[in-house]
């Protein structure tokens, strides 16, 4: 996403800084996409005890607010039901060179799936550090596939490759402490 400016009305300016914070008790649903940074953005998902933030599928029925967690809407509010969420339901928390991660207190399910990218389809594992800054403590990782397959080039055009796992690592140096 971008500034307008009067000069460039209609026209996106890309931001070099930007950022996505997450608040406590936020619940993120997500379907067959993923979420990926670039290079200088930030993004934060910094939880307290007991107020955790969930980064989940849109088929999980376990977490969400007003009594009445079917996000999907397909009639089964029970986890389990005629629509249970499956390992790879969504793709994952891809950061790229120069980017920032920090989660805390987070809990992160079903991810590691495959989605659309440049016209095809790649997977990516539930989060994926490249060249990046990250630090993940006190989370949970649970549900999650490999965060392998699709029909892209090994690359993922200048994604690079990844292997199976639960978080992936290339040319970096996280902390990670305290997960499950």
């Amino acid at each position: 996403f971008g500034d307008l400016d009067e000069t460039t009305v209609g026209k996106l300016r890309p931001r070099f800084d930007a950022r996505l914070v997450i608040d406590s008790s936020v619940v993120v649903k997500l379907d067959g996409t993923h979420i990926q940074t670039e290079l200088g953005s930030q993004l934060i998902a910094e939880g307290r005890d007991g107020y955790e933030i969930i980064i989940t599928s849109i088929l999980d029925d376990r977490y969400g607010a007003g009594g009445i967690f079917d996000t999907s809407n397909d009639g089964s509010p029970i986890p389990g039901g005629v629509n249970a969420p499956t390992p790879g339901s969504w793709s994952g928390l891809y950061m790229g060179p120069e980017s920032i991660l920090s989660l805390d207190n987070v809990v992160v399910a079903y991810g590691g799936g495959v989605s659309r990218v440049e016209g095809t389809f790649t997977a990516f594992n539930a989060v994926e550090i490249h060249q990046g800054q990250a630090r993940i403590a006190n989370s949970v990782f649970e549900f999650n596939a490999g965060g392998f397959g699709g029909q892209a080039p090994a690359s993922r055009f200048g994604r690079g490759p990844n292997e199976e796992a639960a978080i992936f690592v290339s040319d970096a140096q996280p902390i990670i402490i305290d997960n499950i």
